[in-house]
């Protein structure tokens, strides 16, 4: 096997299939620097939680660069109590019993919107008929707006995206496209500060954290632009890349068709083996030394969660999908995260402080669409000769199409 240089990281070889790359480095090269993109690279479970633990040392201060210009600070840019105020006003609203009551059904009801207009048999695009819309219009109907701001969320969504490149003039019409919604926002929080709902920009307004802060106007727009791109884009390609495994795999489709309560298991061993983020960066505040090598402070260190999901030496037979997996935490994820009584827990989201504030909204979205689709479908295949490519494209990796053939009759038994 030849040594891996930094010319492979960045091979189409490497973008389409970089596990076998990913299992070299943690074998013997677990700190690796990579040149082009001047980052030192870590690729083993332990080393990728023991970055994501320490917040004081590894900062999160690289997304400054992607989010400020373009939609402002938000708080995956922030440490310590900055970011902790912020995330304690928004968290309530995101995720546990408020989620479930006030939003789980208004996401069963996005997804049979999306789903009924779908044939009952012949070719469909997945993507465009059902994965790409569900975030925004998730998003859109979570914040009180009406189905007319659909195709407008979608345009804001991916202005703001082409803007995160920094890229001109790219950045600049999404900047230009982020203050015009933030308008279309102030509009709102003023209506819901003196009407409150039960929707996500009434319970963000009037959100206070223990001490009594609360998030600006300003702060407000920025965060519902960051769940359209970061929350909308991850949970699209999330939701794509699960059907497609499950496609991929007939004994775990058929083990979910017959038991919907397996599909929160096949979620996480979905996430820990396949998932979507590829790596997320953290800028050194002190010297640190890893593997016998000093790294000075000011250098990024990327961390590779599909790496540390397929650690070896944490799941056995990694690349296998196991759905009854006894090495995997197969239930919700936790903002804790790691190993308990041999019991690890995949870090497709994270872990810790910035920890996914969006996991269970995502988790949420994927299950219900998920069992829908199902159901409304018996049958499921890839078109013949267009099968599609999952592949690491910057920090995702994902599908380039899903266009299957679908029918409401069952397949023939073979």
């Amino acid at each position: 096997m030849s040594t891996v240089t930094s010319e492979t990281l960045h091979s189409q070889a490497y973008f389409d299939d970089p596990f076998g790359v990913w299992e070299q480095l943690r074998h013997e090269q677990p700190l690796f620097y990579d040149s082009i993109d001047d980052r030192w690279l870590l690729t083993r479970y332990d080393d990728v939680t023991a970055v994501f633990r320490d917040h004081a040392v590894y900062s999160a201060k690289p997304y400054e660069r992607i989010f400020t210009d373009v939609i402002g600070p938000t708080m995956v840019q922030m440490d310590g109590k900055d970011h902790d105020v912020r995330r304690s006003i928004v968290a309530p609203v995101m995720v546990g019993r408020t989620l479930e009551q006030n939003y789980q059904p208004l996401i069963d009801t996005v997804v049979a919107g999306l789903l009924r207009p779908l044939p009952a048999t012949g070719e469909v695009d997945l993507i465009g008929s059902v994965t790409s819309p569900l975030p925004l219009k998730v998003v859109a109907t979570m914040l009180g707006m009406p189905e007319s701001y659909d195709a407008y969320l979608h345009e804001v969504a991916a202005e703001v995206i082409a803007a995160l490149a920094g890229v001109e003039p790219a950045k600049s019409a999404g900047r230009d496209k982020h203050t015009e919604f933030a308008q279309q926002i102030d509009a709102l929080i003023t209506d819901r500060l003196a009407t409150p709902t039960s929707d996500l920009i009434s319970g963000i307004a009037h959100g206070r954290s223990e001490s009594g802060e609360q998030l600006s106007r300003d702060e407000i727009a920025s965060f519902i632009s960051l769940l359209l791109v970061a929350g909308g884009e991850t949970s699209d390609r999330a939701l794509a890349n699960f059907w497609y495994v499950l496609m991929t795999e007939p004994e775990v489709m058929a083990a979910v068709r017959a038991d919907h309560s397996l599909l929160g298991a096949a979620f996480s061993e979905f996430m820990r083996r396949d998932g979507v983020v590829v790596y997320e960066d953290r800028e050194l505040t002190a010297e640190v030394q890893w593997h016998g090598q000093v790294i000075p402070a000011g250098a990024i260190v990327r961390v590779a969660l599909m790496s540390a999901n397929n650690d070896e030496t944490v799941f056995a037979n990694p690349r296998t999908f196991d759905l009854g997996r006894a090495d995997l935490n197969l239930g919700p994820e936790k903002r804790a995260g790691g190993i308990r009584d041999g019991v690890a827990n995949h870090v497709g989201f994270g872990l810790g402080k910035h920890f996914c504030i969006g996991y269970h909204l995502a988790r949420a979205e994927v299950i219900s669409a998920t069992a829908a689709l199902l159901d409304r479908y018996p049958a499921l295949a890839f078109l013949p000769g267009q099968q599609p490519r999952m592949q690491v494209d910057w920090f995702h990796r994902h599908l380039d199409h899903l266009r299957v053939a679908v029918s409401s009759s069952p397949a023939p038994s073979r």
